[in-house]
């Protein structure tokens, strides 16, 4: 679970690359699916890690600011719509 967990992390770190340079590969639609495939799974490694050391705060961490920046870019969607 622990190499899940680090690959999780870094998975995160990319797509965090690609949401700040504002990829088209990150805002399609496998894009957003496999955006929200990496949160689901960060959380079920967190949930299967028995173990409390570094690895476990780190998952837990990663998956809750990718899912702030799912709602920061839903946000971003719905406000630069509505403008005129």
């Amino acid at each position: 679970m622990k190499q899940l967990a680090w690959f999780l992390l870094l998975f995160h770190l990319l797509i965090l690359i690609f949401w700040v340079a504002n990829s088209l590969y990150l805002f399609s639609i496998w894009g957003v699916f496999i955006w929200i495939t990496s949160i689901v799974l960060g959380f079920v490694a967190y949930k299967k890690m028995k173990e409390t050391d570094i690895v476990k705060k780190l998952i837990m961490t990663s998956s809750y600011f990718m899912a702030f920046l799912v709602v920061v870019t839903i946000a971003i969607f719905f406000i630069t719509n509505s403008m005129p």
